[in-house]
């Protein structure tokens, strides 16, 4: 969700946070955080999903993902910073002292954290209650002038008579959410069975919520992102890095701070450049087999045409590119391909023998695998995961599975290991 793209993305994973080791340093603020901790992430999807709904095939659910992904394509008018909508992440957390268990969308493209609290007139029912504020010793309100409140930027204002921060947030596709702006303490529980928590987090307390049909991202957004009000930032962390398995039932990996590092053998290196909270790279082609496909997009910010997140299940390129590499695709593979089936474009029966794929950002190569360009919609057919967009190209998270993809906000730069998620 950027202050610049007006988008809604899909990204199928649900996080449980569990720590595997860490020790202290101070944040920005004095406080003591961990120097870094690790996260089990599962897909959305996964039957460990509160989300997970087993009357659908996973034809169905990816027919779902598919088409989320084409809709925020589509969405180009926003007022303010927008979440990518259904399917993402999903961060298990607990809420205020004594803590209040809550779920939401971990969202690696915002900068902004919100939570549906009480009263809320329009929230959705959902298996986990929403947060009451009032059973917490710790929640604080801060005033219009103060920190906390300008942390929202322009999607706050200001109630003179009470000297309360409101926020308001309008999402490309009609939702919204707003409320009071607020500090509270943020717990995790550990891989150990213990819990540990973070004070004097900004997040936003929604009481009015309208999702337009949107109602599977739990119960807010948690943002990672680069801005000012990130979780990231807030928790003094500059690095961030995930590893995905393209196993829907297996646990991934998300990792913070010290634990973030991405280095040794196989390891390659891109610029990056931040737009507000979104992460662009510069692709320079794809070569498959023996052709090589010149990416031409113009560039979106200096430096950066493409746009890498975990908010997007399946890759999309600008029109003309998309076309060239499908027809190398399929120019390279000896089977007869299926047209049209369903919404995906491109499809092959199983089993696929591919020729090798290298993705060229600028300095760095990175290897597509066969999970890396085709996705299983069923039992018989394998299709291409990715399509044609007339706008904004992204690099999906099909594209990522089983690389140690990781972000250093510092230094501007991502990088890529190939491992075994």
């Amino acid at each position: 969700m950027a202050k610049t793209l007006k988008a809604m993305l899909l990204v199928p994973y649900m996080a449980l946070v569990s720590i595997f080791f860490c020790y202290s340093l101070a944040n920005n603020n004095g406080s003591r955080i961990i120097s870094g901790f690790t996260t089990e992430i599962i897909h959305r999807d996964s039957p460990h999903s509160p989300l997970y709904d087993p009357s659908l095939t996973r034809e169905q659910r990816l027919a779902k993902a598919k088409q989320r992904d084409l809709f925020h394509g589509r969405k180009e008018t926003a007022q303010a910073p927008i979440t990518r909508g259904n399917g993402a992440y999903l961060i298990k957390y607990s809420i205020g002292s004594p803590p209040k268990p809550t779920v939401a969308l971990l969202d690696t493209g915002s900068d902004l954290v919100w939570t549906e609290c009480v009263p809320c007139r329009t929230c959705v029912r959902r298996s986990v209650p929403i947060i009451d504020p009032g059973y917490s010793n710790t929640y604080n309100e801060p005033s219009c002038g103060s920190r906390e409140c300008t942390e929202y930027e322009e999607s706050t204002s200001c109630d003179v008579r009470s000297d309360t921060c409101g926020f308001k947030i309008e999402y490309g596709d009609g939702s919204r959410s707003e409320g009071t702006v607020a500090t509270e303490t943020f717990s995790f529980d550990t891989a150990a069975g213990g819990r540990i928590s973070f004070p004097n987090i900004v997040f936003g307390c929604a009481r009015d919520v309208f999702n337009n049909g949107n109602d599977e991202n739990g119960n807010g957004v948690v943002g990672i992102g680069v801005g000012r009000a990130s979780l990231l930032s807030q928790l003094g962390y500059d690095k961030v890095s995930y590893c995905l398995n393209p196993d829907e039932s297996v646990s991934s990996t998300l990792h913070f701070g010290s634990d973030a590092m991405v280095s040794g053998l196989g390891t390659v290196s891109t610029p990056m450049t931040k737009n507000d909270v979104f992460y662009y790279l510069a692709l320079e082609g794809i070569t498959v087999g023996n052709e090589r496909l010149v990416f031409d997009s113009p560039e979106v910010v200096p430096g950066g045409n493409i746009i890498i997140d975990s908010g997007a299940t399946i890759t999309q390129f600008p029109t003309k590119f998309y076309f060239d590499y499908e027809a190398a695709i399929v120019a390279s593979i000896n089977q007869v391909p299926v047209r049209n089936y369903d919404t995906w474009r491109l499809c092959y029966s199983q089993p696929i023998s591919l020729p090798r794929i290298t993705v060229h950002f600028k300095g760095a190569d990175v290897e597509w695998y066969a999970d890396n360009v085709f996705t299983s919609v069923n039992q018989k057919y394998e299709c291409l995961a990715a399509d044609p967009m007339l706008d904004h190209s992204f690099y999906g998270n099909v594209a990522q599975v089983n690389y140690l993809v990781g972000f250093d906000v510092t230094n501007n730069i991502v990088s890529f290991k190939h491992t075994n998620c």
